[in-house]
């Protein structure tokens, strides 16, 4: 196609991904492209989300980002909305393993160690855990190079307590995903750090103070994550891009040198030259007929809740802690796999509760098995909710303290070169020619990863060639 005949993106799914997509295609496409999004749902956001809680808003969805790269601060002021970010309060946060509460180690990525031998370390694994672990930038690579699994490398290098202690609770309060099903080359730069250091640690370390560090500083928006995604459907509208929502796309076939976007009676809802697919890997193989996953998401449950309790003036826990593995949370009696302490760690939720009000959000569910809330009604939720709390936080929490709850079920995708319950890691899935795939199932776990890959998908297929070999820009 010449740069003078018009065409058509059609983009799938109206999360972060789909949002950026479409905002990219429309911008450097220019007049002659027109650009169309399609969500199933009847909101846009995804998993971004706002609720009110006791009369204070709160993400019930994605709560920060990662600053690594600097890719979404550049959206942001492309955005004009730079000025809301805000960073975390400097506490740190905590691990719960077994019957200890520790704060968890400065670490690099994927909760490895970048100082095993600082005293955070050898609280968290003890002297022998951190010595065992510092000693491992002296091992040969050979050493776990037959490891099929993150944990399975992290064991045999840095021993069974980093993976227990930090590694565990980390990754799965990142991925919802246990290490024992992930791949190196899950984790954003960790496999390219470990080539060129043959040591994790030393990996770690070099993410932790590179500009890409994976698993770095955080930060979030004044007024919650939905800042981001209402800024980018007002820019939609600007654009001229039309975005519908409750319209679900089943399937889509070539009709006449375009993509058919059709509905699941066969109505075609939309035709483009170009499709992105910005939908859950699950959804991706449905609309391009391609075979099932094994396991290709899971479901998690985030419980908010408000509280007026003195005893939380302190922050005991820091912004917030992890809960290793199930057996130690089991021996505790915690069900859940993480707590934030969202009114300690963004000090603009605790100006806007007020004086002994916190905001605390809960997070249930790990990869193969539902959220242990799932199927449960509100008083039993409140009940676990505030158990785990208790547990994790170190101080008795009364229901008769308790202001008000929210909860909120989302799938999350399984991260690149994740393994399913049989050890498989299911071939990558080919986008046909004009489509590209997005999303964190493709280009990596959080906003840093998602909008980089967004951005550079759309152009990547608005610069592909059309059928009849030129260029669609």
């Amino acid at each position: 196609m010449s740069a003078e005949r018009s065409r058509r993106i059609a983009v799938i799914g109206g999360g972060v991904s789909g949002l950026t997509a479409a905002r990219e295609a429309a911008l450097i496409g220019g007049s002659g492209t027109e650009v169309s999004l399609l969500e199933a749902a009847d909101r846009l956001g995804g998993r971004i989300r706002r609720e009110t809680l006791a009369g204070v808003p709160i993400d019930i969805g994605a709560e920060a980002f990662a600053t690594r790269g600097g890719g979404v601060a550049e959206l942001l002021a492309e955005l004009g909305i730079e000025a809301e970010i805000v960073p975390p309060a400097k506490l740190g946060s905590w691990v719960i393993a077994g019957a200890r509460a520790v704060r968890l180690p400065a670490a690099g990525t994927a909760g490895i160690p970048a100082e095993p031998l600082s005293r955070e370390s050898r609280r968290a694994l003890g002297l022998p855990g951190s010595v065992r672990a510092a000693a491992e930038r002296l091992l040969p690579r050979r050493v776990g190079a037959r490891s099929e699994s993150l944990a399975e490398l992290v064991r045999v290098r840095l021993g069974r307590r980093v993976l227990e202690r930090l590694v565990g609770p980390v990754v799965l309060g990142v991925h919802s995903t246990d290490p024992s099903r992930l791949t190196l080359s899950s984790i954003p730069g960790l496999a390219q750090a470990y080539a060129r250091r043959g040591s994790l640690v030393v990996a770690a370390r070099e993410l932790r103070d590179g500009a890409s560090a994976a698993g770095g500083a955080v930060a979030g928006l004044r007024d919650g994550m939905t800042t981001l995604t209402d800024a980018l459907a007002a820019e939609l509208g600007r654009l001229g891009v039309k975005a519908r929502t409750g319209v679900a796309v089943e399937r889509i076939e070539r009709r006449a040198g375009a993509w058919a976007l059709l509905d699941a009676e066969g109505r075609e809802l939309d035709r483009a030259e170009g499709v992105v697919l910005a939908v859950p890997e699950e959804a991706a193989r449905t609309v391009l007929g391609a075979p099932a996953a094994e396991e290709a998401s899971s479901r998690v449950e985030v419980v908010a809740l408000a509280l007026e309790e003195p005893l939380l003036d302190s922050a005991p826990r820091g912004t917030g802690a992890l809960v290793a593995g199930t057996g130690d949370g089991v021996r505790r009696g915690i069900a859940a796999k993480a707590l934030t302490h969202v009114t300690a760690k963004w000090p603009e939720r605790a100006r806007r509760a007020g004086s002994g009000l916190h905001l605390l959000r809960v997070s249930y569910g790990r990869a193969g098995s539902p959220p242990e809330t799932a199927g449960l009604g509100d008083a039993a939720v409140q009940r676990i909710a505030l158990n785990d709390a208790s547990r994790i936080l170190g101080v008795e929490l009364r229901a008769e303290s308790l202001r008000g709850m929210v909860r909120r079920e989302w799938r999350t995708n399984a991260p690149p070169g994740a393994r399913g319950r049989e050890g498989s890691v299911d071939p990558p899935l080919a986008a046909p020619p004009g489509t590209v795939l997005i999303g964190d199932w493709v280009s990596g776990t959080g906003l840093a990863s998602v909008i980089p890959a967004a951005r550079a998908a759309a152009r990547q297929l608005l610069h592909a060639p059309n059928d009849e070999g030129t260029s669609r820009t």
